[in-house]
């Protein structure tokens, strides 16, 4: 697997050759709790970036540490930047990996809030003709979710500083978890939560979105392991379907 940041750049062309597809990863710095650290999803992203790159050939872009994380951005320590920020970002990036013969990008986000962002990034080069992109974040995750958890989640669509995404770090980065201060909270949301913009500090007070408490390293690899694998087989046919 190679990655952009140890090439030369007169070993860029080659390179790009042999792999002419790239990913390039997002995460964020927000709130993860009491026991999760600011970047967890910077770190997932590190991490599974590799991963992801290996398993469908892709050559590994440097991750992107900031993520627009609005909902979070009252927590102290959260740090967010705009969905225009994110779609210039890339726009601009696809331009300059179009010039040394990149076909494709694969965006990748370890962190939920990018999501809209990152496809509306991927329409605005459709529609202009630039670098053919793919969008994911956490593919497959409810499958696995509904596999390896013992305790309910707390809404769903959201996976924060829970049961899975501790695991997750667990798995990934164990030295930077502090189970000794993890803990379970249930948020109630109101009636209008998925319709209106709500700041996440309106409906909880520890920044968990579940229980914490339940997570194990274990479950952590079984749900990285399932992501890698879909996303091996959704960028397979992707790669086969713009070639």
């Amino acid at each position: 697997m190679t990655r952009w940041n140890d090439l030369t750049w007169p070993e860029v062309r080659a390179a790009v050759d042999r792999t002419p597809w790239v990913l390039l990863a997002f995460g964020a710095v927000e709130e993860h709790g009491p026991h999760l650290p600011l970047g967890t999803d910077t770190f997932a992203a590190e991490e599974l970036s590799s991963r992801i790159a290996e398993a469908a050939d892709l050559i590994e872009l440097p991750v992107m540490p900031y993520g627009q994380v609005w909902s979070l951005e009252h927590f102290d320590g959260s740090l967010s930047i705009s969905d225009e920020t994110i779609v210039a970002l890339v726009t601009d990036l696809a331009r300059g990996l179009e010039r040394v013969g990149v076909k494709g990008l694969v965006l990748f986000s370890a962190h939920l809030g990018n999501v809209a962002a990152l496809k509306k990034a991927t329409r605005v080069l459709a529609e202009t003709g630039g670098l053919p992109a793919i969008s994911m974040a956490y593919p497959g995750l409810s499958t696995i979710v509904r596999q390896v958890s013992e305790a309910p989640q707390s809404h769903p669509t959201i996976m924060h500083s829970d049961e899975i995404e501790t695991s997750v770090m667990l798995h990934l980065r164990k030295e930077c978890v502090q189970m000794d201060r993890a803990v379970s909270e249930y948020p109630t949301y109101p009636a209008h939560f998925d319709s209106a913009p709500v700041r996440w500090d309106a409906v909880s007070s520890t920044g968990v979105f579940g229980d914490a408490t339940a997570a194990t390293a274990d479950k952590g690899e079984r749900v990285v392991e399932h992501v890698v694998g879909v996303a091996r087989g959704i960028i397979e046919q992707w790669k086969a379907a713009v070639s």
